[in-house]
């Protein structure tokens, strides 16, 4: 072969091998879609998990953390989201030897998207917690736990498709007699292993479930139940008299009048419950707060003052005679004024929250739905109000009763002197009427007293007669005898709501503002190695006086609290948002348990007996007795 043609070939050879060796390099640079380049996709999420303890052991209880890694750029949607967002969730194993608790989902950021508005997503790194518990019969072995993460990920342009992502755990479970040690401490120091009360758990739960599922028609069920709940607590007992005294004092509504009036008057409730409800969720007040308002309640209670003056004959509620003219031709007399009641005792009904509300406000905060939570506040003010349209509808019936003897008088003058009682139980709670206050006593010499002051003043007063209808000096007679029956009812159930004589707890740090006090406790429990009790409360929040007055002043609990940093902070006159904020204090009452590190035991949002206190004390040493022999 001549020289020519091996140099021909030899070239042919260099030239195809460096086709094929430049050609991939040129096609990726210039049709990356092809799949050719050499550079790798990038993972958008990395999840990984960790155990707080080394080794378990049976009957032991021990937490999960699953520390996932997002990728800059890229986020996926919190749990719970927005109704229509896959949210980011974790599947727990079905294992016979260990048993899980809720996921502990942390708080997403609120991320204003193009395309569909505002929502809560996860970025930059995010920590799971699974409190776990070791079965006391479960065989000393090692093993594995098989988690599950579901998530969708997204970025300013795309949102990929939902992907599932195995985690595996290895775990050792070993003898009682094998030590134990705490591990991973700096993870789980983030981690807040928050317990909810029954009533949380199957109301506010339920709630936010139901929402981040995208079942609103469940959420707003659960929200008409728990305002159903809520109205069977004494937070509503001022409004029964004032909704009886409005409808049984009518004598000429038939029944079927009386049930459109009590509708009318709960939409009044209604309405303003949601509208506050909005607000309160848009600012970060606490609910209940506008009751601590000296206008508010002077303006209030001077709507009372004449509704039971009214009630006494001294003169009548009524609009004009030509507008009144013209409501009868459409049937509408006292529906005007229905709904203006309606809309005071909304505000008076606005501490009385519960654990559903402070749900739904939490979602108007977090979410920023401010339309869907209107709703979800109109129903639950509605489940609420069902009661008094029952109250409204019969105590029409009132009025069918026998008149002889100035019977409808009677019932009108009784009302009277309640809904002027509850006028000055709502004035008491204004700082001018302080050293008042301070004279009442829950005692049964003070008691008597005031008994004796009501029947005097019964006496006097001509329950059947109207001051119209009496002539002057008999005037006089009548307002002393119902100034000593209001003077004196006032002074019956005013007493029932100041502490009881006997054991009452250790409130510390009442002289400092709120954020310090909780800041000091703190500090004081974590060089004590104490338990810390933090109770926020407010004078017009009516279950937070039946924890001071029939819980929190029980010799058993006083004695078992001896040791706790117990610290009242009072949200009266002002919310504190900083705490408020931290702990999510969307209503009252709320007590927490919590130790220095600010690791959360125990949350009550309603008022509990001593008896089930005790039993939760119990249940927190049991745990921070636990936590601290692991750590010795």
């Amino acid at each position: 072969m001549s020289k020519h043609v091996k140099l021909n070939k030899f070239l042919q050879i260099f030239l195809l091998t460096s086709i094929l060796t430049i050609y991939p390099i040129y096609a990726s640079a210039q049709f990356p879609e092809l799949g050719l380049s050499d550079d790798q996709p990038i993972e958008k999420l990395t999840a990984k998990g960790y155990l707080s303890l080394d080794k378990v052991q049976p009957g032991t209880d021990f937490q999960i953390a699953i520390v996932v890694e997002i990728a800059a750029g890229w986020h996926v949607n919190a749990n719970p989201t927005r109704e229509g967002l896959i949210p980011t969730e974790i599947t727990l194993p079905e294992m016979s030897n260990i048993s899980f608790d809720e996921v502990v989902y942390p708080a997403g950021d609120t991320l204003d998207i193009a395309s569909i508005g505002l929502a809560s997503v996860y970025h930059d790194t995010i920590t799971f917690g699974i409190p776990a518990t070791v079965q006391k019969n479960a065989p000393i072995e090692a093993t594995t736990l098989d988690l599950q993460l579901t998530y969708q990920a997204c970025n300013d342009e795309q949102c990929l498709i939902p992907e599932t992502k195995n985690i595996q755990i290895p775990i050792q479970i070993v003898s009682i007699e094998e030590s134990i040690l705490p591990t991973n401490e700096e993870i789980f120091a983030n981690l807040n292993f928050e317990e909810h009360t029954e009533s949380s758990v199957e109301n506010e739960g339920g709630i936010a479930r139901a929402l981040s599922g995208g079942r609103t028609w469940l959420a707003l069920l659960l929200a008409f139940v728990g305002g159903i709940a809520t109205s069977l607590t004494p937070c509503v007992y001022p409004l029964i008299p004032i909704t009886v005294s409005i409808f049984g004092a009518n004598e000429s509504a038939s029944k079927l009048k009386s049930f459109l009036l009590s509708v009318v008057y709960v939409f009044g409730i209604i309405l303003t419950c949601s509208i506050l409800g909005v607000a309160v969720a848009s600012t970060g007040a606490v609910f209940g707060t506008i009751m601590a308002n000296p206008w508010v309640i002077g303006f209030i209670s001077l709507i009372l003052f004449a509704l039971g003056l009214s009630m006494f004959g001294v003169f009548e509620i009524q609009l004009p005679s030509s507008m009144q003219n013209r409501l009868n031709t459409v049937g509408g007399t006292g529906f005007i004024g229905a709904f203006a009641m309606g809309t005071v005792a909304g505000v008076i009904a606005a501490p009385c929250t519960g654990p559903p509300l402070a749900a739904i406000l939490t979602y108007i905060a977090t979410t920023s739905r401010l339309w869907l939570g209107f709703w979800l506040t109109f129903t639950y003010a509605l489940g609420m109000g069902l009661l008094f349209i029952c109250i409204g509808t019969f105590s029409g019936m009132i009025s069918s009763l026998p008149r002889s003897g100035g019977w409808m008088y009677i019932l009108e003058n009784i009302f009277g002197i309640a809904i002027i009682t509850v006028a000055l139980l709502f004035l008491k709670n204004l700082q001018i009427f302080a050293p008042l206050t301070g004279l009442l006593q829950n005692s049964i010499p003070f008691f008597a007293i005031a008994i004796v002051i009501i029947l005097i003043g019964l006496y006097l007063v001509k329950l059947e007669k109207r001051f119209r209808d009496i002539s002057k000096g008999m005037q006089v007679r009548k307002a002393i005898g119902l100034g000593l029956a209001i003077l004196g009812t006032f002074m019956f159930f005013g007493g029932l709501q100041q502490p009881a004589a006997g054991p009452h707890l250790n409130w510390v740090y009442g002289e400092l503002p709120a954020s310090e006090a909780e800041r000091t406790a703190l500090e004081t429990a974590r060089q004590e190695n104490k338990l810390v009790m933090l109770d926020f409360y407010a004078k017009w929040c009516g279950a937070c006086n039946e924890l001071d007055h029939k819980t929190f002043s029980n010799q058993e609990i006083v004695d078992r609290l001896e040791n706790y940093i117990t610290v009242k902070l009072d949200f009266t006159t002002e919310t504190d948002k900083i705490l408020a904020e931290k702990y999510q204090i969307r209503g009252l009452p709320v007590v927490i348990f919590l130790n220095g590190q600010g690791k959360i035991y125990k949350r009550i949002e309603k008022f509990i007996n001593a008896e089930d206190m005790l039993d939760i004390i119990d249940e927190i040493e049991t745990e921070f007795n636990t936590a601290k022999a692991g750590t010795l």
